[in-house]
C-alpha cells in the first residue's frame, strides 16, 4: 500500500536526520544576517576613510539586495528543477568567493558589482535551503522549526555586531568581508559531506532513486522506500510562476508580497542605517553597532514567541502584537531623550516586534507553497520583495542626507509598521495550505 510522504512524516517523532538539516539549513541563513549587517557596520569606517559621507553609500547598501532579488526569481528555481542540495551547495560558495573579493575593493563601483554577485548567491541558496527544510519538517512543528532556522538571520547580524568593533580596530573594515568569505567556503564543503536532498523533491521527481533509502532509513526504518509517493497536492502543481498566481495561490501570494514588501523594508532600513542612525544621536562607533546587534536579539526573541503561537492557532494575534509592539516602540523614540539605556531597551522591543514578525512570515510562506513548487514561491516572494527591501534602504540614505534627527527619522516608520498589521487581518481566509 502506497503511502504519501507528508502524512509519513507527520506521523514520526522528529529523526537525528531532520535535525540536522535544521541545523545545516540554519547555517545558510546565519549568512544572510552576518553579510547583510555587514555591510551596515562598515559604511560609517569605510566612509570616514574614504571621506565620503554614509548617505553616498545608499546604491552600495542595495546593491546584495537587489542581487537577492535576481538570484531568488531567476535561479532559486532550479532547485525545482535539478533538487535543493546543489543550488544551496553551489551558490553559498559563490556567496563566499564574492564576498573575499569585495573585501579588495577600492571604489564604490567595485563595490556595486561583487555586492551584487553575493546577493544572487544569496538569493538563490536561502530560498532552497528554506524550502529543503520545509520539506523534511512534521505538521505539527512546521512554524517553530523555519522560523527557528530564520533566527539565524537575526544571530548572524548579532555577531557581526558584536564582533565588528574588535576586527576593524584590529584588522580594518576589510576584515568584516574575509571572514565573510571564508565562513560560506568552509560552509560549503561541509554541506557537501552531510547535507541530504530533500526527501520530498526526490519522491516527486525520482520515485526509486537510491538516495531516498538511507533518508528513509533514518526516518521511518520499516517503511519499503517503493510504498512512499508524493502527497497529491504536490503532484498536481506546476512549477511556473503564473501558478503563484492562479485562483487557488492568488490570495495567499498578493498578501505575502504585500507584507514581504512592507515588513523587508522596515527591517532592512533598520539594518542598513542604525548604526548611522545612532553615531547621529551621539552614540559612539562601538555603541551604535551594539545597539543595532541588539535590535537582531530582540528579533530572535520576538521570532520565536510568534512563532509559538502560531503553532497553537494564534498566528494572526501573534503577528498584529508583533507589529502594535513595534508602532509603539517607534513612537515612544520621539518622545526619549538619548539615554543609552532607554535607547538599548526601546531597540531590543522593536526588534522584537519587526523582525520577529519576519521570522514567522518565512515560516508561512513556506507552509502556503506545495512541494513542487515552493522553491519558486519561496524565490518570487523573496523577489518582489526585493522592492521594499531596497526601498528601504534607498529612503535611509535619503532621509540622513535631509537632515531629519534620529528619532523623527525612526518615527516615520511607524506608518509602514500599522500597516503591517492591518494586513495580516487579512491573513485567515489564506493560511490553509493549497
Amino acid at each position: 500500500m502506497d503511502i504519501e510522504i507528508g502524512q509519513l512524516i507527520d506521523s514520526r517523532p522528529l529523526s537525528g536526520l531532520q535535525i540536522r538539516v535544521v541545523i545545516l539549513c540554519a547555517l545558510v541563513l546565519l549568512l544572510d544576517g552576518y553579510d547583510i549587517q555587514t555591510m551596515g557596520l562598515a559604511v560609517p569606517a569605510i566612509a570616514a576613510a574614504w571621506h565620503l559621507a554614509p548617505s553616498n553609500f545608499w546604491l552600495v547598501q542595495s546593491a546584495a539586495l537587489i542581487g537577492m532579488g535576481f538570484g531568488a526569481a531567476f535561479l532559486a528555481p532550479l532547485g525545482d528543477r535539478f533538487g535543493r542540495r546543489p543550488v544551496v551547495i553551489g551558490f553559498v560558495a559563490v556567496v563566499g568567493v564574492a564576498s573575499l573579493i569585495t573585501a579588495s575593493s577600492a571604489s564604490l563601483s567595485g563595490f556595486v558589482i561583487w555586492r551584487i554577485l553575493t546577493g544572487l548567491g544569496l538569493g538563490a541558496s536561502i530560498a532552497n535551503a528554506t524550502a529543503l527544510t520545509s520539506e523534511f519538517m512534521p505538521a505539527r512543528l512546521h512554524t517553530r522549526l523555519v522560523t527557528l532556522m530564520f533566527c539565524n538571520v537575526a544571530l548572524g547580524a548579532f555577531a557581526a555586531g558584536f564582533t565588528a568593533p574588535a576586527l576593524i580596530a584590529a584588522f580594518g573594515w576589510r576584515s568584516l568581508f574575509v571572514v565573510g568569505g571564508a565562513v560560506p567556503l568552509v560552509l560549503a564543503g561541509g554541506l557537501t559531506l552531510a547535507l541530504p536532498e530533500s526527501i520530498r523533491f526526490l519522491t516527486l521527481h525520482r520515485a526509486g532513486h537510491a538516495a531516498l533509502v538511507p533518508i528513509l532509513a533514518r526516518i521511518a526504518p520499516n517503511v519499503d522506500a517503493g510504498t512512499v509517493v508524493a502527497a497529491a497536492r504536490d503532484r498536481s502543481a506546476r512549477r511556473s510562476v503564473l501558478e503563484l498566481l492562479s485562483s487557488k495561490l492568488r490570495a495567499r501570494t498578493l498578501l505575502l508580497w504585500c507584507l514581504f514588501c512592507l515588513n523587508l523594508g522596515v527591517v532592512y532600513f533598520l539594518l542598513s542605517w542604525l548604526p548611522s542612525l545612532l553615531g547621529s544621536a551621539g552614540w559612539s562607533r562601538a555603541e551604535a553597532l551594539r545597539g543595532a546587534a541588539l535590535f537582531q536579539l530582540g528579533g530572535v526573541a520576538g521570532g520565536l514567541t510568534a512563532a509559538w503561537l502560531a503553532d497553537r492557532g494564534a498566528m494572526v494575534r501573534g503577528l498584529v502584537g508583533a507589529y502594535v509592539l513595534a508602532a509603539a516602540a517607534l513612537l515612544a523614540f520621539l518622545a526619549a531623550p538619548h539615554e543609552l539605556g532607554l535607547w538599548f531597551g526601546l531597540i531590543f522591543l522593536l526588534g522584537g516586534g519587526i523582525s520577529g514578525a519576519q521570522l514567522t512570515l518565512y515560516a508561512l510562506a513556506a507552509y502556503f507553497y506545495p512541494a513542487a513548487i515552493r522553491a519558486t514561491g519561496l524565490g518570487w516572494t523573496a523577489t518582489v520583495s526585493r522592492i521594499g527591501t531596497v526601498g528601504g534602504t534607498m529612503a535611509g540614505g535619503w532621509l540622513l542626507a535631509l537632515g531629519l534627527t534620529p528619532a523623527g527619522i525612526l518615527g516615520l516608520l511607524i506608518v509602514p509598521t500599522l500597516i503591517c498589521a492591518v494586513v495580516v487581518l487579512g491573513l485567515p481566509r489564506a493560511v490553509r495550505p493549497a
